[in-house]
């Protein structure tokens, strides 16, 4: 499957789940690299949302992992406190973003976000869940 073919997919189920909640959030897949294959903003999402989903994005895809396991490690006295200044800021410790792994290869990191940090976290693993049924 290609990235852009990929990131559609994440975007339509992202925006799914967050409708079922009420939601208007925006959606952001970058490549492994972590540039911007896609970005989808719903009426209505806040406005931080847009640059804070692709941080999201960037960051779990750069560290491969997701960013809801970050945020305890970048409290003061731990490994990544460091982190969210590191880079000119672009990196979070904000839950919502998720590497997307393909046979063992990251290929994709997708962020969310416009809700609070859980809502953004369930609506991205809504996404993400759409993949393994689907391959």
């Amino acid at each position: 499957m290609k990235l852009i073919q990929l990131a559609k997919q994440l975007a339509a189920a992202a925006e799914s789940a967050a409708e079922a909640n009420n939601l208007s959030v925006t959606t952001c897949i970058v490549d492994q690299h972590g540039n911007v294959v896609m970005k989808q903003r719903m009426d209505g999402a806040i406005l931080i949302s847009i640059e804070m989903s692709e941080r999201k994005a960037y960051t779990s895809a750069a560290l491969r992992m997701r960013t809801a396991e970050m945020t305890a490690l970048a409290q003061p006295g731990n490994p990544l406190f460091l982190l969210p200044s590191a880079a000119g800021g672009r990196y979070t410790a904000l839950g919502g973003g998720v590497p997307i792994w393909i046979q063992g290869e990251c290929v994709a990191g997708l962020g969310i976000s416009g809700g609070t940090t859980e809502q953004d976290v369930e609506i991205a693993e809504a996404a993400v869940s759409t993949l393994i049924h689907t391959q």
